[in-house]
């Protein structure tokens, strides 16, 4: 027999270990308990000094073996299972003997082999603990003057516990194989899958990169041509270039142009949507505490008219965020219930509602409101309302918002209905 085979006869699965450690913490003091009362009520029974606290502080040493964490004991722990409960089933069967087969200790005797059965995972230990333990109740049963019916029945019943233990073995060691292929298939395929998943995350880090970088690049190389044709289209629709070439204001020529400076535009903010939202692959590093009542008062200064007024309900708190995103949050749910409004005074609420762990804020406007059937539509990448023909609207600026705030740990979502105004929500969690 080679070193592997004596690592394997004491090897354990981890939750094999967990089990029997449980178990024999618990023999322990059941040991003492057990023989405690058959002693009180049959105090005729001889015992061996000591004997009890010896297999009680055994098993309880053998069963907290494992929170120690060493790889020796761990990888022999069935060797230990093993061992405590071989020495236990011998004194029984002894104590079994020297008492002339109380049925105290015979019932003991029987517990504990079936027991030791049960918590050997070994073929060969079981054998062996199965074996020997009918040889020795066999001789006992021999040397001591019994009459031949108890003498038969222990015989009968001590044989009947050998076979029964094969017969678990061979039960056991089966589930055993077909548990152990299971996990090796499991283990290939989880591995295989690992394999999978983390080179589908290189593959979709690396094209996410290359989203991000082509859109930076298409977007600031765009700008410079588009800036170009803005200033040229500025130029050809000044008064005084008009005035030399006898352009009027209301003519074809003069309109063409000015559509070109709104297409222009329009494609400006376009590309600055784009370039936004594909900078927010990823969340950005620089959380710190943000006031966000102040951050919000620096928002309304810039969008506050003589048609608009902001209010702020109750003060705003600090949070933990990255300060430019959370700005473009508020800024962009304010300027969208600004630009869809279809009232002559605009009003507008900012508020917060302190949630358990969060803080939810509302932005609410007294707008058209929103159907119900398009509450999900507009959070989507380039989906818009036209509402209002000459609303400058892309359709990413919820989008955006939706992003940054999801990125973050949170949601957002809205109440409205047609003809009421709308609030939105989002929540940040708390510091």
């Amino acid at each position: 027999m080679n070193l592997s085979f004596f690592k394997e006869i004491g090897r354990l699965e981890a939750f094999e270990i967990k089990n029997s450690s449980k178990v024999l913490t618990l023999i322990g003091p059941g040991v003492f308990l057990y023989s405690v009362i058959i002693h009180r009520f049959n105090p005729d029974l001889i015992h061996v000094p000591f004997a009890r606290e010896f297999f009680t502080l055994l098993f309880l040493g053998v069963g907290l073996l494992p929170l120690t964490k060493k790889k020796i004991v761990l990888d022999n722990y069935g060797i230990f299972v093993f061992l405590s409960m071989f020495a236990f089933e011998h004194y029984l069967i002894y104590m079994m003997s020297l008492n002339n087969f109380s049925l105290d200790y015979l019932l003991g005797a029987y517990i504990a082999t079936f027991g030791g059965i049960l918590m050997l995972n070994n073929r060969w230990l079981i054998i062996l603990f199965s074996t020997f333990q009918l040889l020795h109740t066999a001789h006992r049963v021999v040397v001591n003057d019994l009459d031949l019916i108890t003498e038969g029945a222990i015989l009968i019943s001590i044989t009947t516990i050998f076979i029964f233990s094969f017969i678990i073995l061979n039960g056991a060691m089966q589930y055993r194989k077909g548990l152990e292929e299971m996990n090796s298939q499991l283990e290939s395929k989880i591995k295989q899958r690992t394999i999978d998943l983390e080179n589908r995350a290189k593959e979709l880090y690396e094209r996410n990169k290359d989203l991000e970088e082509f859109a930076y690049v298409v977007s600031h190389d765009l700008k410079r041509p588009l800036r170009n044709i803005y200033t040229l289209a500025e130029w050809v629709t000044s008064k005084e270039l008009l005035e030399e070439n006898s352009v009027q204001e209301d003519s074809e020529m003069y309109e063409n142009l000015f559509i070109i400076k709104e297409q222009v535009v329009q494609m400006d903010m376009l590309i600055n949507g784009i370039l936004n939202y594909s900078l927010q692959m990823e969340k950005e590093k620089e959380i710190k505490k943000v006031n966000v009542d102040s951050l919000v008062k620096r928002v309304i200064m810039v969008n506050t008219a003589e048609n608009c007024t902001i209010e702020v309900v109750n003060k705003l708190p600090e949070v933990y965020f990255n300060e430019s995103q959370l700005l473009q949050v508020f800024q962009n749910l304010i300027q969208n219930a600004i630009k869809h409004n279809d009232k002559e005074k605009v009003h507008i609420q900012i508020d917060v509602d302190e949630k358990f762990k969060d803080y939810v804020f509302s932005i609410s406007d007294n707008g058209p409101g929103i159907a119900e059937k398009y509450h999900q539509k507009i959070f989507q990448l380039f989906q818009k309302l036209e509402l209002q023909a000459h609303v400058d609207s892309i359709g990413i600026g919820l989008a955006l918002v939706k992003k940054i705030i999801e990125r973050n740990g949170g949601k957002v979502w809205l109440e409205s209905k047609k003809g009421e105004g709308t609030t939105f929500y989002f929540m940040v969690s708390k510091p």
